[in-house]
């Protein structure tokens, strides 16, 4: 390698120690600087982006977004009391020690079919571990405000381990008030509303015995009393519409049930209580025996869901199908006590229970995904009808609804938004819900 000459070496030194020091840059200069990670490499001036039509679009958007907002403080402050007094911590070291523990949660829930005031508000105390073998206990309450004033209460019961890890029996008491629920008549069209309200009390006992794997016979008794009256604006119910049962029922319940769930949690880091994987199928028959008048029936359905784990998040495809029917006519069978679609359960872009008749059929198809450890989503798309007999059964004329929604911790739906090919929507709003007591039967 050839060596530099030194003269060439010289010149060079000399250069670099004439040559003008570093200048320091002013503080107008830091000023304006780009801030680490935001450099554009532009060094023409970079307008601020709030055109005309951003800032239409920020003010359009300003009410969706307060509201979402006031939607999600509920979530958000329960999250934080979770978080900051370490609640799961704190039932565990509980749970460990092998004492009992108690824990309140909060309701509220919203139904768009109902009108503003049809929300209510309450809570549920917890009782776990009652007698050191795993015994759980309950008492719910919860009121509407305003003029379409809602009640309900109720006591539950599960024996836990008590009588051994293959058998549990769980009492479910209740008594609730409905100031303006809607009948819209039977069958698969538009009827006119009805407006009515109820009274209805229920005591239930159910018995699980896990028979092989996770095969499961539940046998269950429940007796149930319900009157009607006006609703609470006041018009006379009876001038529009009186079907069977109209004047209130008293009956006797019995049924024996076939369960098989294998749904099960498939990921390693997905929440223990998530369920992403498995089968359930539920077949059920009873019958049903009116105490004051009227003929007795059979009621009968099936009950289906098939989990399949899509990916990491976790990210599920759930396929459910609900079947029920009854063998009694329109003209023996009360009218609330007749298959139905429409509400949170099933055919969720119908307001609930928007139709009636002796067979009710439906599918659903629901993509769920996380968005936290403790917030998921997911969207829906439905379909089923109303029968007058299984020979009439078919795909004409079906009703289909479709949306989406929120959910917070155990499967707790916080927001549903609804639609359906008829149009219109439906809006559910759920913290920590209490399900009314027919919902409590129809979920099994």
């Amino acid at each position: 390698m050839p060596r530099v000459p030194a003269l060439a070496l010289l010149a060079l030194t000399c250069a670099v120690a004439s040559a003008e020091p570093a200048r320091e840059p002013s503080a107008a200069e830091f000023a304006n600087a780009p801030l680490p990670g935001q450099e554009s490499g532009r060094i023409d001036p970079v307008g601020d982006g709030d055109s005309t039509a951003r800032e239409i679009g920020r003010a359009a958007l300003l009410v969706p977004r307060w509201t979402f907002e006031l939607v999600l403080t509920p979530a958000r402050t329960g999250l934080w009391l979770y978080d900051r007094y370490e609640l799961d911590q704190r039932a565990g070291d509980a749970t460990a020690a092998g004492t009992m523990r108690l824990g309140f949660s909060p309701s509220l829930s919203f139904e768009s079919g109902y009108g503003i005031t049809g929300g209510t508000a309450g809570g549920r105390l917890d009782a776990h571990n009652l007698f050191g073998a795993h015994e759980e206990a309950s008492l719910e309450a919860a009121a509407g405000a305003g003029y379409y004033f809602r009640q309900l209460y109720a006591v539950t019961a599960t024996s836990g381990h008590r009588f051994g890890d293959r058998f549990t029996l769980a009492l479910d008491t209740g008594y609730e008030v409905r100031a303006r629920d809607a009948f819209y008549g039977l069958g698969n069209g538009a009827g006119e509303v009805t407006r009515y309200s109820q009274h209805r009390a229920r005591a239930g006992l159910t018995g699980d015995l896990a028979v092989w794997s996770d095969l499961h016979v539940r046998p269950s008794v429940a007796l149930a009393q319900q009157s009607f009256g006006d609703p609470a604006e006041g018009a006379s119910a009876e001038d529009l519409y009186m079907p069977v049962g109209w004047m209130g029922t008293q009956s006797a319940y019995g049924e024996l049930a076939l369960r098989w769930d294998s749904r099960r949690g498939g990921g390693e880091w997905d929440p223990h209580w998530k369920l992403t994987n498995g089968t359930l199928a539920t077949a059920y028959a009873g019958r049903y025996h009116q105490l004051d008048a009227g003929g007795d029936f059979w009621r009968y359905g099936l009950d289906a869901e098939q989990l399949v784990r899509l990916g990491m998040g976790p990210r599920v495809l759930a396929a459910q199908f609900h079947g029920e029917a009854v063998t009694g006519s329109t003209d023996e069978v009360p009218f609330t006590e007749l298959p139905s679609l429409g509400g949170p359960l099933y055919l969720r872009g119908y307001a609930p229970d928007r139709f009636r008749d002796r067979v009710a059929l439906v599918g659903a198809l629901e993509y769920r995904w996380d968005l936290a450890r403790w917030l998921g989503a997911h969207v829906f798309v439905d379909a089923g009808r109303v029968y007058d007999s299984l020979g009439s059964v078919g795909v004409d004329h079906l009703r289909a609804g479709y949306g989406g929604g929120i959910e917070i911790g155990r499967a707790t739906t916080l927001l549903d938004i609804a639609s359906s090919i008829d149009g219109g929507f439906v809006v559910a709003l759920t913290l920590d819900p209490i399900h009314d007591l027919e919902a409590r039967e129809r979920r099994r």
